[in-house]
């Protein structure tokens, strides 16, 4: 299996902070992934067992290969500023592959 590619994230804490992918293959031709599910989620280190924020993850164009991971105001409010780690995890089929993953660089926000 491939490694997942590689995606850093730079969020401010207390925003709504969205990820848009567009899953495609070697040729850069639209991966369907009409029926597939995907999670992702933030943590202060990849092995640690508590989760930081969990993202919603909503495929929007199916056909075209497109999906959306949303993290909340809410949830990133309560992120200190820093650095975490993500990935985003594909489901197909009961087939898990961890597609990206990166660093995730919090900025303090200043209007709460």
């Amino acid at each position: 299996m491939a490694a997942p590619a590689k995606q850093d994230l730079i969020i401010t804490r207390g925003d709504t902070e969205t990820v848009v992918v567009t899953m495609v293959d070697e040729d850069g031709t639209a991966v369907n992934i009409t029926g597939r599910t995907y999670t992702s989620q933030m943590r202060t280190t990849p092995d640690i067992s508590a989760i930081s924020i969990t993202g919603t993850c909503a495929v929007t164009d199916g056909p075209n290969g497109k999906l959306t991971a949303t993290f909340s105001a809410t949830g990133t409010a309560a992120l200190d500023p820093g650095f975490l780690y993500w990935d985003l995890q594909e489901n197909a089929s009961g087939v898990i592959s961890t597609i990206l993953s990166g660093t995730v660089t919090v900025l303090a926000d200043v209007t709460r």
